[in-house]
């Protein structure tokens, strides 16, 4: 496949990530009103992470049997491994083994912590949407999927509390939104509904999430990072399911379509394409191309849902997708810079060196 076909491969693949979730929106609005938000979340995130174990399965035991062709020596005897330092077959299976001990220790405690974060913007999500189906609200589609997209304002901003400084273009976003909230969620009252406040919330606890998978990825498997976050949520979630909400079966059953498409669909198939797609495109093009899943999901309420906007609503909704567009680009450029400082140093040291 050449360069440009793959590249077009990789769009099309996070295209695909973005439509999926986008829709899963409507997916959750439909399932709010059979079955309670923990009850959802639990089923949502054993069908994905159940979706992800034979992958997780295939490619371990393809690995495995790299391992095994690369140790076929005899225990014993002594290979070359580099630089011509002289290592026995069996002190490197025993190094292997070291590293994956200490690899599945680490795998537990991002698993813990992405998933409490998870876990956290996952429930609030769920209950703010199932408010406004309770409510009738005629968007609640479109803004519960606007709204939880603000987590690429909230990122940057809650990375300040860590000690890294955002792009202070990024505040024209952070504007661009207050109006574009005001105009979709404020009325004639002056207020927001309890389901706007509950996914502003959400959009806090997705922007903790993403700073803890972006802390925890490159010291971890990403495939088993997310499985074991969506199996963390899921055991939470069933605790609370347990404490807070009566289980019937009937109501699941009515559910079940939409927990299996959010399952499946949301939390298998959109994040393996995601992580299919990143590998042919830059970081910045990928951001941007995810964004899109806000633009799905309004969309995806209209057809589906036949949600109507007002023309203030939809005026709201644009300065909203352009604010999140915004951020993106702002956020993409500021770490292009940083990333070019130390060469920019390199280079003005190197002209300073005495001939």
């Amino acid at each position: 496949m050449t360069t440009g076909k793959k590249s077009a491969v990789c769009v099309l693949a996070l295209l695909g990530a973005a439509l999926f979730w986008g829709t899963t929106f409507v997916a959750q609005n439909l399932g709010a009103g059979h079955v309670g938000t923990f009850t959802f979340l639990a089923l949502r995130c054993y069908i994905g992470t159940a979706f992800l174990f034979p992958f997780i399965l295939i490619r371990d035991l393809h690995r495995r049997k790299k391992l095994r062709t690369a140790f076929l020596t005899p225990v014993g005897e002594e290979r070359k491994a580099g630089k011509g330092k002289i290592v026995d077959s069996a002190e490197l299976v025993q190094r292997q083994k070291a590293r994956d001990k200490e690899g599945r220790k680490v795998l537990l405690i991002a698993g813990f912590c992405c998933g409490g974060a998870l876990f956290l913007g996952s429930a609030l999500q769920q209950y703010g949407i199932g408010l406004y189906v309770a409510e009738g609200d005629p968007c609640g589609t479109a803004k519960s999927s606007l709204i939880t997209a603000l987590y690429v304002i909230l990122v940057p901003i809650i990375s300040t509390f860590v000690g890294k400084k955002p792009d202070r273009k990024l505040w024209i976003s952070v504007g661009l939104c207050l109006v574009g909230m005001y105009l979709l969620c404020i009325k004639d009252s002056f207020t927001l509904t309890r389901g706007d406040l509950f996914i502003l919330l959400c959009a806090v606890g997705f922007a903790i999430q993403i700073m803890a998978v972006g802390y925890f990825s490159p010291k971890t498997d990403g495939l088993k990072l997310s499985a074991m976050q969506f199996l963390g949520t899921a055991l939470i979630s069933t605790v609370c399911m347990l404490l807070f909400e009566e289980i019937e079966i009937n109501a699941i059953l009515a559910a079940l379509p939409s927990i299996l498409y959010a399952g499946i669909v949301s939390n298998g198939i959109a994040y393996t394409l995601q992580i299919v797609g990143q590998k042919g495109v830059k970081p910045t093009v990928a951001s941007l191309i995810m964004c899109m899943e806000s633009l799905f999901g309004t969309l995806s309420g209209w057809l589906i849902l036949h949600e109507v906007l007002t023309l203030r609503e939809m005026a709201g909704c644009g300065l909203m997708f352009v604010a999140i567009l915004l951020a993106t680009a702002f956020e993409s450029r500021a770490q292009r810079v940083s990333e070019r400082a130390p060469r920019r140093r390199l280079f003005s040291q190197r002209q300073k060196q005495p001939a």
